[in-house]
């Protein structure tokens, strides 16, 4: 199906979407049409124009317009690349630095949990306006939901590398995921940190009782604490980083802009040692204020 205006409405409605203004409609176009001139995109254009799932779309979606914002200031994507060849599933996208350095990025989308979802329309629905809260029980719960998504991108739930199976110099192994929608879309640093280095890293109103994916383990901490740190013990040993993806304010359906939080392993990471890669994604993707 070649890309045009007409199959991509067709895909938004096949994928149960609305109509949307044309204005996001020509900005997304735009962009598939910039991805498209590469010649390296075929596979997730394709699967855009094909999609019949909100979900997946979506999903697609997100790996579109990452791939854009890269584009489209000269740091070219390799897309579903393998560390090795032989074994082990593929990887969202690959970037050569000029260091000679790679940095592999695997994406996932967090959509915000129905029963909100639900909760909110139907408050729209009723007031036009929404007051939906969460408590700190309910926040710990998307933080978990955060760490488990990212751990899935690296293992099976038998604990088996699935992706990521280089860890040397030459690499920086990056797990991204969008959480603009979790915690009704009120995600922040804070979040951020909670789920990579756990309560330490935050002030003491802002704790969960979370272990962080790369947080340290002291002898000291209970079975459960020490039960945390043996299951995202090769998560700590694989990832240089996970890179927090946030729609941008102002930002449309379809046509959005997207900002980061980076927060690096510090056990993998050197603080100079990120000096190639940084500049790259800070002007790819403006840092998060």
């Amino acid at each position: 199906m070649p890309l045009s205006r007409e199959s991509l409405i067709a895909a938004i409605a096949a994928s149960g979407g609305a109509a949307q203004p044309d204005d996001q409609v020509d900005g997304l176009l735009a962009k598939l049409q910039l991805l498209e001139a590469t010649g390296r995109f075929e596979g997730l254009l394709r699967g855009i124009l094909k999609a019949n799932d909100k979900s997946n779309f979506l999903a697609l979606l997100l790996e579109a317009t990452f791939a854009y914002q890269f584009e489209r200031i000269g740091a070219p994507l390799n897309y579903e690349v393998k560390q090795d060849p032989a074994h082990g599933s593929s990887i969202d996208f690959g970037l050569n630095l000029a260091s000679g350095l790679t940095a592999y990025f695997e994406l996932r989308l967090l959509q915000q949990d129905q029963a909100t979802a639900k909760s909110i329309g139907d408050q729209l629905t009723a007031s036009g306006t929404y007051a939906v809260f969460k408590d700190g029980g309910d926040e710990q719960d998307e933080v978990l939901k955060v760490q488990g998504i990212a751990l899935g991108k690296v293992e099976d739930k038998h604990g088996k590398a699935i992706k990521f199976l280089r860890v040397d110099p030459g690499v920086f192994n990056i797990v991204a995921i969008d959480i603009s929608d979790i915690i009704i879309g009120a995600a922040n640093l804070g979040d951020c940190m909670l789920a990579t280095y756990g309560d330490p890293e935050v002030p003491s109103e802002y704790r969960r009782e979370v272990f962080g994916l790369f947080q340290d383990v002291l002898d000291s901490y209970p079975e459960h604490i020490q039960q945390a740190a043996a299951r995202f013990k090769r998560f700590k040993s694989t990832i240089h980083a996970v890179l927090f993806l946030f729609r941008g304010h102002g930002s449309g359906p379809l046509d959005y802009c997207l900002e980061h939080v980076l927060v690096w392993n510090r056990s993998l990471v050197g603080k100079n040692a990120a000096e190639s890669l940084v500049p790259v994604v800070d002007t790819a993707l403006p840092r998060r204020e």
